[in-house]
C-alpha cells in the first residue's frame, strides 16, 4: 500500500468523490427526468416471459372486459413496449403493451420480467 501524506489522502478522497458524484448524479438525474422515462431514456424494450401454466391471452386493452384477441403460451418470452395501470389482477394492476404493428396488452401478473423493467407508457392509464 502507498503511503501519502494527510494533505495527498484527503486530495485522492476528495477527487473519488466529485467524480463518483458526476457519474452517480449523471445517472440518477437522466433516471428521474420524466420526459426521459416516457420517451424511453435511451432504454431499449424489455423482455419478459408468460409465467401462467396454461397461456395467457392477448387483449386489446388493459383489462379483462377488452376483447381476448390471441393467446400466448407458457414460456413465450415477448417484447415489452410499456406498462400502464389498468384493471387489477389478483393484486397487479400492470397490464403491458407487446406486438408488433398490432397494439396488444398482457397481465403483468403472468409475465415475469426479464432484465430492465418496462418504461411507463406516456399519456395512459398511469
Amino acid at each position: 500500500m502507498t503511503h501519502l501524506s494527510p494533505f495527498r489522502r484527503g486530495a485522492a478522497v476528495l477527487a473519488c468523490a466529485g467524480f463518483l458524484c458526476g457519474v452517480l448524479g449523471t445517472g440518477t438525474a437522466a433516471a428521474a427526468s420524466p420526459a426521459a422515462a416516457t420517451a424511453g431514456g435511451g432504454l431499449g424494450p424489455s423482455k419478459g416471459r408468460v409465467i401462467a401454466k396454461n397461456g395467457l391471452e392477448l387483449r386489446d386493452g388493459p383489462g379483462t372486459a377488452y376483447r381476448a384477441v390471441g393467446s400466448l403460451p407458457y414460456g413465450t418470452v415477448v417484447t415489452i413496449r410499456c406498462k400502464v395501470n389498468g384493471e387489477n389482477v389478483h393484486g397487479n394492476p400492470r397490464w403491458y403493451e407487446v406486438g408488433e404493428g398490432r397494439v396488444t396488452w398482457l397481465s403483468a401478473r403472468y409475465v415475469e420480467t426479464l432484465g430492465t423493467a418496462p418504461r411507463w407508457c406516456a399519456d395512459r392509464h398511469r
